[in-house]
């Protein structure tokens, strides 16, 4: 399969599972409409620029646009600046330091659940008394 092919293809596949309209892909990335329906017809390829505004509208990878083995991945956001900085340094860490931050972060995780799940029991009126009490302790402890 060549290029044009494989990106038209996968253009018109990521803006629809998007649900997205071509007029309102165009809306969203500034390009215009008629450009937009000759890439998904595989007529032209978008330079750099306009790959950059389409990954972005659609939260994809520029992998799954030009590349055949590359799969449909949408791209995370993290809203936290300091968290999606600290992601990269995470990555740099060695193999026994992003075992112990992951360890940490998923028992922060299981805490945080634990404590949105007690105060749903709590909230239906279930053991009111000692769900309370087993937070404070948790927390505190």
């Amino acid at each position: 399969m060549d290029l044009k092919t494989l990106f038209s293809q996968r253009l018109k596949n990521a803006r629809q599972k998007k649900e997205l309209t071509q007029e309102k892909l165009s809306q969203l990335t500034g390009i215009n409409q008629n450009v937009i329906s000759k890439y998904e017809q595989g007529v032209i390829l978008p330079g750099a620029d306009n790959i950059q505004k389409l990954i972005i509208a659609l939260e994809i990878t520029a992998d799954y646009l030009l590349l055949p083995q590359a799969s449909l991945k949408e791209v995370p956001h993290v809203k936290d600046p300091d968290l999606y900085q600290s992601y990269f340094v995470l990555e740099t860490l060695g193999k026994k330091e992003r075992e112990s931050a992951l360890f940490l972060l998923n028992s922060i995780i299981a805490q945080q659940k634990f404590i949105e799940l007690a105060n749903s029991l709590e909230s239906k009126g279930k053991s009111k008394g000692k769900v309370k009490n087993s937070i404070s302790q948790q927390t505190t402890g």
